[in-house]
């Protein structure tokens, strides 16, 4: 048996279970957080539509309303804290014929029962919203509190602001059972290096949040992976779509959508389909003309096919009933944080403190911590500065070593090698090159890595000391040795 003892341990390393982790960080509690994978942020939260919603399109009531609207009022506070791109650009719902509009006043309601501003426009005032984008449009509702974030580099940044307050992570470390009190209670969670004694268990692992209930001897409840398939644009056209853009819900979908994210480029999807094989990310031709057919309404007439950079898909976690947090009535000290579907990142902030609150009122006690709390320091970024303090930040000094010169090594998201390096020994490093690239957009352009991935490969392999054969794109046995050439 492990000697290790900690007051609560937290399974699931998406933004859900960071958001969790670095508001306990905030708490005099001993924390240890598993996550599966061997990255944060591996989840439907690097694979998602990049919106933190203020919640219009929700009926008003709901525990998923309530902690969207609560977590949108201080989007701004918290991105500047953790140093994260974040837009409050809004968001047109657009009707392109009288059921479309008919729709689009059933949602302006909905919105103004929210306590969200709202407003349909029509004529020149959509045509001045839209800009060239949906010319076929004949109204839109608009709301303005709608806003983009990068999802990736919010994970990320809430799990560096845990760790730097003392929250324990350990990556490539599944939760494979539990051992129990003879009151109910879990007494230690096991993993492949042993049992870890813990005073309380919150489940945040996302599509398998069933799996851990199950391991636990909880309540039952079933999860299933909705896979949503994505193109993303080049940024060549990103100017031209200036507003989160969506078709009017219909009693079946949500629509389709084209949004710009922080990085000026436009994504358009996604799909919802439900599926069984919780691992399977893979895209296919038909669902990929599906989404372009439906989102060619959404765009301007000059924007085609030969803009798409990428497609990808994520597995969001849906499940027999969304917005599952509370304490397992099985299991007295297990909380749940499971079903929070495609509204994950929009309600993140809150519900970390959503399920703080519970800890606190029905397992344990928590006092907040009384030395003061670190903050995460901020990484100059290149991609993100104005010419001139470009030419001052980053001057070359032709002295610095390597892992500190301003070199530029991805040309496509003008990304230097000091900023790789920084990611690659910060206080939750990137160990692959996915990890470099979801910290750094490094790999991430035009090219996709076809012009950068060894320069980024040697920085990496001099930061971990591994050999350049032995760096791996993602999980183990993606690594270059291996690799076909």
């Amino acid at each position: 048996m492990s000697t290790q003892s900690f007051d609560i341990a937290v399974i699931g390393a998406g933004v859900i279970g960071a958001a969790i982790a670095a508001e306990l960080s905030r708490h005099d509690r001993r924390v240890v957080w598993f996550e599966a994978a061997h990255d944060v942020a591996e989840g439907a939260s690097k694979a998602n539509s990049a919106i933190a919603g203020c919640g219009y399109d929700l009926a008003p009531g709901s525990l998923e309303s309530d902690l969207i609207l609560e977590s949108s009022e201080h989007w701004e506070s918290l991105c500047r804290s953790l140093d994260v791109p974040f837009r409050r650009i809004g968001a047109l719902s657009l009707a392109f014929d009288e059921g479309d509009s008919e729709s689009l006043k059933n949602l302006a309601n909905q919105a103004g029962a929210a306590g969200v501003d709202a407003e349909i426009l029509s004529g020149d005032r959509l045509r001045r919203a839209a800009g060239t984008a949906a010319p076929t449009a004949v109204e839109a509702l608009h709301v303005p509190a709608e806003a983009i974030i990068d999802p990736i580099r919010l994970t990320i940044g809430l799990a560096k602001l845990a760790v730097l307050n003392g929250v324990e992570l350990r990556r490539s470390t599944p939760v494979t059972g539990f051992w129990h009190h003879p009151s109910g209670n879990i007494s230690h969670v096991v993993t492949p290096g042993g049992a870890v004694a813990v005073g309380a268990v919150v489940n945040a692992a996302g599509v398998n949040a069933d799996r851990i209930t199950d391991a636990a001897d909880a309540e039952p409840f079933t999860m299933w992976p909705r896979k949503g398939q994505f193109m993303l644009l080049d940024r060549a056209v990103g100017h031209l779509v200036p507003k989160i853009m969506s078709t009017a819900p219909t009693p079946e979908t949500r629509g389709i959508y084209a949004i710009p994210t922080t990085n000026r480029t436009v994504l358009i999807g996604p799909t919802a389909d439900d599926r069984d094989d919780r691992a399977d990310k893979s895209t296919d031709a038909d669902t990929l003309d599906s989404v372009w057919a439906r989102a060619q309404r959404l765009l301007p007439d000059r924007v085609d096919r030969r803009y798409v950079t990428k497609t990808f898909a994520g597995l969001r976690p849906a499940s027999d009933r969304t917005y599952r947090i509370e304490v397992s009535p099985k299991v007295p000290n297990l909380v749940h944080a499971a079903g929070i579907r495609s509204t994950g990142v929009s309600a993140a902030p809150a519900v970390a403190r959503y399920v703080t609150n519970l800890i606190t009122t029905e397992v344990m006690t928590l006092a907040p911590k009384s030395a003061a709390l670190r903050d995460i320091p901020p990484l100059p970024r290149l991609a993100e500065v104005t010419t001139d303090r470009a030419a001052e930040e980053f001057a070359c000094d032709p002295g610095s070593p390597p892992d500190k010169h301003p070199m530029v090594v991805c040309a496509c998201e003008h990304v230097t090698a000091a900023e790789i390096a920084a990611e690659c020994r910060g206080p939750v490093p990137a160990t692959s090159l996915d990890g470099v690239r979801k910290r750094t957009r490094a790999m991430a352009g035009r090219c996709q890595g076809a012009y950068c991935s060894v320069g980024v490969s040697f920085i990496l392999s001099s930061a971990t000391g591994q050999l350049p054969g032995g760096i791996r794109q993602g999980e183990p046995g993606s690594e270059w040795e291996g690799a076909e050439q």
